[in-house]
């Protein structure tokens, strides 16, 4: 019988304390302890949210003055499985195995004979790999006992790696709708920050080349004086190596027909989604769902997707609450942003209303359920014996940490 249950990861922010503290009052109605143990203090990719641990919810971080680069992964490994070996859970969920938190997860769980789950969003496609990485991930895979993954989109590429749909569950990839939601119907005016009063496509997230935000500036500068477009502006928030490439792109835009802002904090963020008239996410690889898609179809938005993106499947009905384009083909960008901005303003209205009602089910109860099914499943079954290979591999893999 399962009494307590941990979870690990490199660093739980963002959206992350929400989704525990929703999982610890879920857990605690069954009677299940529930430990958070946050391998890095600071220094995620997602460090300006300042939001780390929550009151009321017992939360071990391990080096809690440490960025996770300055963690070799041998110690941070180490460390996680010791801190497991004094907490002794009956039950373990864990991040990706490519890290050091999953790696030191799966270990102890394999040498204590304890169930162990692993989230994780990656795709095949994600993240191309030789044919003996494949391998090495099916060995170690063998050792886990069900994953938690966003969406049907997502089974293909965990069958590949060993596991039966019966080991497949969804739950990630979710976020506060009811946060969402509210924040935005309590908007009471457009922030003072944004151009005037005309429309905007709205681009959130780190300024990174894959997220392909400069094609999105092409696209945007490329339509800006058609007839349809004319008054439409492009609003970027968020920071990064390719800004000042950004700014220089953008010109004699910046401030009049292109904006940028620096990251926002999600209590900031409602206010942007709530006066925007379309978010756009161009990503042309390594985004595995984009989360920014949740919270603006939370919030009331249609949204403009990559089909790179690993929520393009899911989230968005074409035509229904927005489109998918190919961010490989500059001409589809452009072709987007022209038909969405020569819509009606009605029929705008209609896809943000459906995407609130399409994402209604992605909230913070999916994610609980989800780890709930896959918890149950795991511990009415014997522990996986897994392989020999994958055994060796464990003793030795350490896991790594590549911020992107």
């Amino acid at each position: 019988m399962v009494k307590s249950i941990a979870i690990v990861h490199t660093d739980f922010r963002l959206y992350w304390p929400s989704r525990l503290n929703a999982l610890h009052d879920y857990l605690k109605k069954k009677g299940i302890g529930f430990i958070v143990v946050e391998v890095s203090g600071k220094g995620s990719p997602y460090s300006f949210d300042s939001t780390s641990h929550e009151k009321g919810l017992d939360w071990v971080q391990l080096f809690a003055d440490k960025a996770i680069e300055d963690i070799p992964p041998d110690v941070a490994c180490i460390a996680v499985i010791n801190k497991l070996q004094e907490l002794e859970p009956d039950m373990v969920l864990s991040g990706a195995i490519a890290f050091p938190s999953g790696a030191g997860a799966v270990r102890w769980c394999m040498d204590n004979g304890k169930p162990v789950i692993v989230f994780d969003n990656a795709r095949l496609e994600d993240v191309p790999r030789a044919r003996h990485v494949d391998w090495i991930k099916k060995q170690v895979y063998s050792h886990v006992d069900a994953m938690v993954i966003p969406a049907p989109s997502h089974m293909a590429s965990f069958e590949y790696f060993g596991f039966s749909s019966q080991q497949l569950f969804f739950g990630i990839n979710c976020v506060d709708n009811d946060f969402f939601s509210g924040k935005t119907a309590e908007r009471s005016s457009r922030p003072e920050s944004l151009p005037g009063g005309e429309p905007y496509f709205l681009a959130i997230g780190r300024q990174v080349p894959k997220k392909n935000w400069l094609a999105l500036l092409e696209a945007f500068k490329a339509v800006a004086e058609t007839p349809v477009c004319r008054k439409w502006h492009l609003l970027f928030i968020g920071e990064g190596p390719e800004h000042r490439r950004l700014l220089d792109s953008a010109g004699s835009l910046v401030n009049s027909r292109v904006h940028f802002l620096p990251f926002k904090s999600q209590q900031e963020l409602p206010a942007y989604y709530g006066s925007a008239g379309v978010l756009v996410l161009p990503s042309l690889y390594g985004e595995t769902w984009g989360l920014v898609v949740n919270e603006a179809m939370a919030s009331g938005l249609p949204v403009l997707v990559s089909k790179k993106c690993g929520c393009a499947d899911t989230l968005v009905e074409e035509g229904v609450n927005g489109y998918v384009f190919d961010p490989d083909d500059q001409a589809d960008i452009e072709g987007i942003l022209l038909k969405f901005a020569g819509l009606m303003p009605e029929k705008r209205t209609e896809m943000g209303k459906a995407s609130k009602a399409l994402v209604a089910d992605w909230g913070l109860e999916r994610f609980c359920d989800g780890m709930w099914q896959a918890a149950t499943f795991a511990s009415s079954r014997k522990k996986r014996k897994g392989s020999l290979a994958g055994r060796i591999i464990l003793q030795f893999w350490k896991g790594r940490y590549r911020p992107t």
